[in-house]
C-alpha cells in the first residue's frame, strides 16, 4: 500500500466499493460529495482569522464542560494510545463546535449551546457547513450500514447524531523535534465516521494494514479524507477498519485543517449489528465512552477534587 483509495459518491456501486475500502485500508478519498468549494474555503478563512486572535480573545471562549469552544496550543494528550508512548501534548491549537443546543439537558451528556468568538461571519460560516456536513454524513452513513447488511432501523441510533466540526491549526515543528513530539499523536478516532478537509500542506500520515509504515495522505482540494473510527469499527463486528493515523508537520508552514466528526446519539448502545451469533465486542454506552476519553485527554473535563468521595 502506497496510497489510500479514491471513492466516487456518484458511482453506482459504492456500497460495494465502500466495504472494499473500508474493510481493507479504513481510510479513502472521497470525491463527488457535492459540498461548495466556497463554503468550504469560507470556512478556512474564518478559522484562520480566529487563529491569528491574540491569546487573550481566543481564552474568552475556552473550551467548556460541554466540550465547545478553544482548545489552546498543546492543551490535550493523548494519553489512551495504544499505538506509542504518548508523554507529549499535541502541538496543536483548536475551535471545537458541536451540535446547537438550546439549553444544556442535564440527561444528556455534552449537551448544550456553542460558544461564539467575536469574528465577522464566524457563526454563521461554521452553521452552514455543519448543516452541510449533517447531510453528507447521514448519506454516507447510510452507505455504510447498507454495505455490511446492517439493519435499516440501525440509521436510528444517529438521531439526533452526535457532531463534532473542529477547526485545528498547527504550527510548523522544527526537524529536529523529538521522535516522540507530534502535531496529532498516533491515535485511531473514537466515533464513526470522519470528514477531514485540509489546506495545501501535508502532514497526514496513515499506518499501512500490516502496521510496518506509514504512508503520506497528501491534500486533495477536490475530495474529503474520510476515515472509519472505534464506534463503526464495533458496530460492524471488525469488519470495517479503524485505522491508527497522525500528524507531523514538519513542512515549515502553518498548517490548517478542519475535520467533521459525525457520531450516534450519546445515550446509543454501541454492540455489534452482524455477526450476532459471534460478536467481538461487549455492548457499550457511547456516552459512558466519551465521558472517559475526554476526562483522559483534556483538563477542561478532569472530574474536580473536590468533588471526590
Amino acid at each position: 500500500m502506497t496510497a489510500i483509495p479514491v471513492l466516487d459518491l456518484t458511482d453506482r456501486n459504492i456500497d460495494r466499493a465502500f466495504v472494499k475500502a473500508y474493510s481493507n485500508v479504513g481510510f479513502a478519498y472521497f470525491v463527488g460529495h457535492g459540498i461548495c468549494p466556497k463554503l468550504r474555503q469560507s470556512l478556512f478563512d474564518v478559522s484562520k482569522v480566529f487563529h491569528a486572535l491574540p491569546e487573550s480573545e481566543k481564552n474568552k471562549v475556552a473550551v467548556d464542560r460541554n466540550h465547545r469552544g478553544y482548545i489552546g496550543m498543546a492543551s490535550s494528550t493523548d494519553v489512551n494510545s495504544t499505538l506509542a508512548e504518548v508523554n507529549k501534548p499535541n502541538q496543536s491549537a483548536s475551535f471545537m463546535m458541536m451540535r446547537e443546543d438550546a439549553i444544556a439537558d442535564r440527561d444528556v451528556y455534552l449537551s448544550g449551546p456553542n460558544q461564539w468568538p467575536d469574528v465577522a461571519q464566524f457563526r454563521d460560516t461554521l452553521e452552514r457547513y455543519n448543516q452541510e456536513m449533517c447531510v453528507l454524513a447521514d448519506k454516507m452513513m447510510r452507505i455504510a450500514l447498507r454495505a455490511i447488511g446492517a439493519p435499516v432501523e440501525a440509521i436510528e441510533m444517529f438521531t439526533p447524531p452526535t457532531t463534532w466540526l473542529r477547526l485545528l491549526h498547527y504550527p510548523p515543528m522544527p526537524h529536529a523535534s523529538p521522535d516522540d513530539l507530534y502535531g496529532s499523536a498516533p491515535h485511531t478516532d473514537f466515533g464513526a465516521l470522519t470528514f477531514l478537509a485540509t489546506d495545501d500542506v501535508g502532514g497526514l500520515q496513515v499506518q499501512t494494514p500490516d502496521g510496518r509504515e506509514w504512508i503520506d495522505v497528501p491534500p486533495r482540494q477536490d475530495a474529503f479524507v474520510v476515515n472509519v473510527g472505534d464506534m463503526l469499527h464495533r458496530l460492524s463486528n471488525g469488519a470495517l477498519r479503524s485505522t491508527p493515523h497522525r500528524v507531523i508537520n514538519k513542512t515549515g508552514r502553518e498548517r490548517y485543517s478542519c475535520p467533521f466528526f459525525y457520531d450516534p446519539h450519546v445515550s446509543a448502545t454501541i454492540k455489534p449489528l452482524i455477526g450476532a451469533q459471534t460478536p467481538a465486542f461487549e455492548p457499550m454506552v457511547f456516552g459512558h465512552f466519551l465521558r472517559r476519553e475526554l476526562e483522559a485527554s483534556y483538563d477542561a473535563h478532569k472530574p474536580d477534587m473536590d468533588q471526590k468521595t
